[in-house]
């Protein structure tokens, strides 16, 4: 399974730039959807919020 692993406080960060929920945030970053809304959440944290997406 893949996850992206964010710093602390950064996931609502997330949800307020892109003006969605925090539990959305974190289903995307947890892979457990693949909209295209969540595939822009996965990119934004990876690019600009040091994501690392890691296999478990």
């Amino acid at each position: 399974m893949k996850r992206i692993v964010l710093k602390r406080g950064k996931v609502n960060e997330i949800a307020e730039l892109m003006h969605v929920t925090r539990e959305h945030v974190s289903r995307s970053l947890n892979f457990q959807t693949n909209s295209l809304l969540a595939r822009k959440v996965r990119y934004v944290a990876k690019s600009q919020y040091g994501g690392v997406e890691v296999d478990y």
